[in-house]
């Protein structure tokens, strides 16, 4: 139940300083808006296994490292329809013909 307490109180402070500091989050997340509830989620996630492993609920610099960029990463992920993606580099592929060992391919377009 302690450490309940102490992951809700170390969620509830980087929310206050993130909602209370504009300048501090934009220079944490960059220009880009990240889903903060995602986000704060994930820190819950960490810090929980923090206090167990530990007693502390406090991330490291790499863990909210970690987090920023698996956020990122998930962000980038959705804007990119990979099949589709995979669908064009084959059309475009088509365009190529080998034509001699050592030589760039040819583009037939």
């Amino acid at each position: 139940m302690f450490m309940e307490l102490d992951v809700r109180l170390y969620v509830k402070k980087l929310k206050d300083f993130f909602n209370a500091d504009k300048e501090a989050r934009k220079d944490m997340f960059g220009s880009e808006e990240i889903n903060m509830d995602e986000f704060y989620k994930m820190v819950t996630d960490k810090a929980t296994l923090n206090i167990k492993k530990n007693g502390d609920p406090m991330l490291s610099s790499t863990e909210m490292l970690e987090i920023i960029t698996d956020l990122a990463l998930k962000d980038i992920a959705q804007e990119i329809d990979v099949k589709e993606f995979v669908k064009r580099q084959q059309e475009v592929d088509k365009l190529f013909i080998h034509i001699k060992d050592g030589f760039p391919p040819f583009c037939l377009n």
